[in-house]
């Protein structure tokens, strides 16, 4: 049963390997992360003023990050997981919102704070999506689609923030030309410590049966003995 359990837990840690093996470093500055390298300079500029003036009014930021590929995992676990690490949850007041985009899957998903998922409905970013993201997306001018999305979801929180004044840039083609610099990722690589967990589980599983044997031989050692003095009394019995 014990053995059983034990290759239960092994196959468990080999189907969450590949989400947990490795963790991406957040920026200094949690705003926008083009690690695809599809938005110029300017356009990241203009989202991380951007943001520094809703997070001073609202304590909200909008982020996101644009990735070559999610390692495997789907994209909204790819999403989940940086939501997690990053501490996205922890930003201000819990109001942001946090997109993630695959650029080579063409996939994406997003994620509010808990503060402000009531008002901030899926519907709501949904139909930003639909309306300012996905024609711009389909024609894979991502650049484009992103500060499109982000004035959309800026206008929300214009108007549900009284105190907040973006002045937010409807000429977006201008942001468009320049010079594309892709974000460093820094990846924590944490596959030595799985593969370090399995091998002591396998050990686990080999010790545990070696000890299984032992613990038969011994078992079956004392049964020999038991029914060879059982074998020697009845003899004397009856030769008495």
């Amino acid at each position: 049963m014990k053995k059983t359990y034990i290759l239960l837990v092994l196959v468990f840690i080999l189907s969450v390997l590949p989400c947990c093996a490795y963790a991406i470093e957040p920026p200094e500055n949690i705003s926008v992360s083009d690690y695809a390298g599809v938005m110029t300079d300017s356009s990241k500029s203009y989202i991380d003023s951007k943001n520094d003036i809703l997070f001073a009014a609202a304590q909200a930021k909008i982020v996101f990050v644009t990735v070559n590929s999610t390692e495997g995992m789907s994209i909204s676990d790819y999403t989940d997981l940086l939501y997690k690490e990053w501490g996205i949850a922890s930003i201000g007041r819990r109001n942001s919102v946090f997109v993630v985009i695959d650029t080579q899957k063409r996939e994406y998903d997003f994620v509010q704070g808990k503060n402000i998922h009531l008002s901030l409905t899926d519907t709501v970013v949904y139909d930003c999506l639909i309306q300012s993201f996905e024609p711009f997306f389909s024609a894979s001018e991502d650049n484009k689609a992103i500060l499109s999305l982000y004035n959309a979801l800026a206008s929300w929180y214009e108007s549900h923030y009284t105190n907040l004044t973006l002045n937010l840039d409807s000429n977006i083609d201008s942001y468009l030309y320049g010079e594309k610099t892709p974000d460093k990722m820094i990846i924590k690589n944490y596959t030595w410590i799985w593969i370090t967990a399995i091998v002591c589980l396998v050990l686990i599983i080999i010790v545990l049966k070696i000890k299984r044997n032992i613990e038969l031989k011994i078992r079956q050692h004392e049964r020999r003995r038991l029914k060879k003095k059982f074998q020697i009394d009845i003899d004397k019995i009856v030769n008495s």
